[in-house]
């Protein structure tokens, strides 16, 4: 096991199962906040712009600049360090952008009268909060870091090994089941594999090209997410660029959602927001399977196939 990621909405309870989970295994935990400080450090970024690229929508000047793909970028190179070290836990939206094939990764929820009282807990009692504003804010950050998975590093909420509530089950037993199905798990990527994607992600966000990376061995393949004419002129340059990090030997380009078509104008609708619609939809899929009469974890492989058909509704 190289790193087991803990992704959900606020006040679930994720934190407290991360570093329950780290003892357990005998390994450090990081938090959104530790990746921040360290990717600013390290790349002398400032925390803020990182922050504003995670949690909320960017300014509109920065919108369609790399401004918010090089904070990414920076933060997904900690990351790759990171593992590279050791097994680690990570908990917050940040783990959600280390690859599907590396690790493990658990999607926890709890039901609104759980999380209003993490709230109420959490501000110390204050009963003048407003806990559903509190809710619907954080609620709202986590789905619009949802959509930007989706769109710019192709990630599904489908793509979790198990979903948790933590109202159904003990802590004890939600974490030797995360645990056993940690040691258990073949990993189709290594750290290394996710390190040489990370170099070439800093690299094509600093030249300002917006696509997805991924890496296998020395193979790196590419998403391009923008509306280009030439399309293999253009390969070809990414080609050459990506070339030049260290390990690179094969480099493979293909179009994602923005490609340019003949046959439609370019215009507004190629930097329209996308709704939030069906990242909801996924996501409420997911969690009726623990709510209720659900086991409080699902394993990936044994999933419904209904609910794959569903995610790509």
């Amino acid at each position: 096991m190289s790193v087991i990621t803990f992704f959900g909405r606020a006040y679930t309870g994720k934190a407290q199962l991360a570093q329950k989970a780290a003892d357990v295994l005998g390994c450090k935990v990081l938090y959104d906040q530790d990746i921040i400080d360290a990717a600013a450090k390290m790349y002398n970024l400032k925390k803020s712009s990182i922050e504003n690229s995670i949690f909320k929508d960017p300014p509109f000047a920065d919108r369609y600049s790399p401004a918010k793909a090089r904070c990414i970028a920076a933060v997904k190179s900690v990351l790759a360090d990171k593992i590279k070290q050791g097994p680690v836990v990570v908990s917050g939206f940040l783990g959600k952008l280390i690859p599907s094939e590396l690790g493990l990764h658990i999607l926890v929820t709890a039901p609104k009268s759980f999380r209003n009282w993490k709230i109420q807990h959490e501000k110390d009692n204050d009963i003048g909060i407003d806990t559903k504003a509190q809710m619907d804010s954080s609620d709202e950050a986590f789905l619009r870091w949802s959509l930007y998975l989706r769109s710019a590093e192709s990630r599904r909420p489908m793509d979790c090994d198990g979903v948790i509530n933590v109202t159904t089950t003990g802590q004890t037993d939600l974490i030797e089941l995360i645990s056993n199905a940690a040691l258990n798990r073949k990993e189709a990527m290594t750290p290394q594999d996710f390190a040489l994607a990370a170099d070439v992600s800093r690299l094509m966000a600093e030249k300002g090209h917006p696509v997805s990376v991924a890496a296998r061995h020395d193979q790196i393949d590419l998403v391009v997410h923008k509306p280009v004419l030439m399309f293999s002129r253009y390969g070809k340059k990414l080609a050459r660029l990506v070339q030049s990090v260290n390990g690179v030997n094969k480099v493979n380009t293909r179009t994602g959602r923005l490609f340019y078509k003949a046959d439609i104008l370019p215009g507004s609708n190629y930097f329209k927001t996308p709704t939030l619609a069906p990242i909801i939809k996924q996501y409420e899929q997911l969690y009726a399977r623990v709510m209720e009469r659900h086991p409080a974890f699902i394993n990936r492989a044994t999933a419904d196939a209904r609910l794959v058909a569903a995610s790509h509704a």
